[in-house]
């Protein structure tokens, strides 16, 4: 029997759902989406569940304000609105660059992964053009390592953690016939690990012979073995002089597209690596605790009890939600997908952005861009060349 989805409750399910661009056919948002995008608010869960801490603390604030006020007669209890009209401005500006500098970081990451897949699609198409007519062993190894790059630069891309696994013949792809536990081999480093703790994890179940290949990032590895298998195909080849020349033409233009996904993965690892600098984010979120902690004060006297609260709540989560769309998409590879996914680790669940995102809401659904590359890598081998 299939397992059944847990029921939303009841308010959530009463809550109209915003339309879905279809991203494989090119649709995206139109202006009239309006009305749905307003109704569908509380189906934010993600955002409303990172900001209501914030949200909840102006509203006390405001709340405590009207009450100092109305019942203890503390009229003084105000400040003029003049510094949070000037300050505003200054806010303003730190919030769009804190958001374009995360947003940057998405378009980079996506144009990473465009050039993973021109840099595939070519040399799949060179290996089936030019060199396995001449070279068929090393070309089929070659075939086979770029079907695996594509889901091994999404758990690089993954921070190598337990959201995200390689498939056992990957595996044994990359490091031979071994022994794991679970089936996945991949799980058992964590970021946050120590080296020690890191290698024992990497090396847990692996034959001793090949535990110094264990230390080498597998996106390194890979990479490592196409260029090796570039230089054995020009062993392999019998072919005439003529013909070797311009064979030997293909195997360094191949080369250096490896090369180019050497690069991508550089990319790719530098955005998972380095953050945007916490000073600045640290300082953006204290601008803004304060401005909208000290609001209530500048608004109640002069909006009085009934607009003061709404006014509060709706300026809150226009700002921190502005802010925690930032943080959120500052780490562009998300764990998501809208079908199962043979890399998504089952422990991706415990990470809010992918359990309670949709692909594209918040980053990249880098599992499924990745298998869309391994399937058209896929389409590419498996075209027979009939040439004798």
């Amino acid at each position: 029997e299939e397992e059944q989805k847990p029921r939303e409750p009841i308010y959530r399910r009463l809550v109209p759902q915003a339309r879905r661009p279809v991203v494989e056919a090119g649709m995206r948002y139109r202006s009239d989406d309006w009305m749905m995008n307003v109704l569908s608010i509380p189906r934010s869960y993600l955002l409303l569940r990172r900001i209501k801490s914030h949200l909840l603390f102006d509203q006390l604030v405001c709340i405590l304000t009207l009450l100092a006020r109305n019942k203890l007669g503390w009229k003084r209890l105000a400040i003029p609105l003049y510094g949070h009209e000037l300050l505003g401005s200054f806010l303003g500006l730190l919030l769009v660059f804190r958001t374009n500098s995360a947003y940057s970081r998405f378009a980079e990451a996506r144009n990473y992964w465009a050039t993973v897949s021109t840099k595939c699609r070519c040399l799949a198409l060179e290996s089936v053009s030019h060199i396995r007519p001449y070279a068929p062993k090393s070309a089929e190894k070659l075939e086979q390592l770029l079907l695996a790059f594509p889901d091994v630069l999404a758990y690089t891309c993954l921070a190598g953690n337990t959201k995200a696994r390689l498939p056992p013949f990957e595996w044994e792809l990359l490091y031979g016939e071994v022994e794991v536990s679970n089936n996945d081999v991949t799980t058992a480093s964590s970021p946050g690990a120590s080296s020690e703790n890191s290698n024992k994890a990497m090396t847990a179940g692996v034959p001793t012979e090949i535990v110094d290949e264990l230390v080498i990032d597998p996106s390194t590895l890979i990479l490592h073995k196409m260029h090796r298998y570039l230089y054995e195909a020009q062993c392999e080849t019998r072919s005439t002089a003529q013909d070797r020349t311009l064979f030997n033409l293909h195997l360094s233009t191949m080369g250096g597209q490896v090369n180019e996904l050497s690069g991508a993965l550089s990319g790719c690892e530098k955005i998972v690596d380095t953050p945007v600098p916490l000073s600045y984010s640290r300082h953006t979120s204290r601008f803004l605790t304060i401005w909208c902690g000290l609001l209530p004060l500048a608004i109640v006297p002069k909006f009085g009890y009934w607009i003061s609260a709404p006014l509060m709540g709706t300026v809150s989560w226009l700002l921190y939600g502005l802010e925690e769309i930032g943080h959120l998409i500052e780490q562009p590879f998300v764990p998501v997908t809208d079908q199962p996914s043979y890399l998504i680790s089952d422990d991706a669940i415990d990470d809010d952005r992918a359990s309670q995102t949709l692909p594209y809401d918040i980053g990249l659904p880098i599992c499924s861009v990745a298998e869309k590359i391994r399937t058209e890598v896929e389409k590419i081998i498996s075209i027979q060349d009939n040439r004798k």
